[in-house]
């Protein structure tokens, strides 16, 4: 419990006010998917397939710089986007009995390394609330970091279960993508695919698979979300 006190202090959790949501579906989602006699499975996948025609447009005049990738900038803006959506931030923790919102998240991030290794972990920091040139700068050292040295990192227990996941599977263009987690993680997981050119529609597309726990989160809030992570992509600093 002393490890998990630390880690909520530090990535600034606070208990959520349930009670407001009494009397309404959220109040009843936040109940009924965490309890386990109720519902088998309280996960859903769903996969999209994003334009990023204006989003390479808006990353090549207005935010390549000499640390940047185009998927530290897809990363970024996802993050700015899942600022205005606070739900993604709701944890039930099961040793506290109690749902919090994470108001400081870390960016837990898995990258393809390949060889015997597989895949490395990075995790940063206060992303949520770093601009767009630190955020690149951390994304590059911690990717360049996992390439030489896939070690998984100390911190991994909580930046995993506290933090926002997002990974990245440049070589794999899938049209769908379910993935599997422990019965108590509550947070949402987001993979992006390999991004291909259609050379008749003229336009570049990436594959996005989402999971996400029903409790604190549902197909409208996804819809919701994605309207927003596209207008930021094509939004300046």
């Amino acid at each position: 419990m002393e490890n998990l006190d630390y880690f909520l202090d530090k990535y600034e959790a606070k208990p959520l006010d349930t009670d407001k949501y009494k009397n309404s579906y959220v109040g009843w989602a936040l109940e009924f998917f965490i309890d386990e006699t109720e519902i088998l499975n309280p996960y859903l996948n769903i996969t999209l397939r994003l334009d990023l025609k204006d989003a390479q447009k808006n990353y090549q005049d207005n935010f390549q710089n000499q640390y940047s990738t185009f998927t530290s900038f897809l990363t970024w803006k996802l993050l700015q986007a899942l600022k205005k959506h606070t739900p993604f931030w709701w944890r039930f923790i099961q040793e506290k009995e109690k749902w919090y919102q994470i108001n400081n998240p870390p960016l837990y991030f898995i990258i393809a390394v390949g060889g015997e290794a597989r895949y490395g972990e990075f995790i940063i920091n206060n992303a949520t609330k770093l601009g767009w040139l630190e955020f690149s700068q951390l994304y590059k050292n911690g990717k360049d970091s996992v390439l030489v040295n896939p070690v998984l990192t100390s911190d991994r227990k909580y930046a995993y279960r506290l933090g926002q996941y997002i990974a990245n599977l440049p070589d794999l263009d899938f049209l769908g993508f379910s993935m599997h987690t422990s019965r108590n993680s509550t947070q949402s997981f987001f993979y992006f695919g390999k991004r291909t050119y259609d050379e008749i529609q003229k336009r570049l597309t990436v594959p996005l698979a989402i999971k996400f726990h029903h409790s604190n989160i549902d197909l409208f809030m996804i819809e919701l979300l994605v309207k927003d992570y596209q207008i930021e992509l094509c939004k300046g600093e």
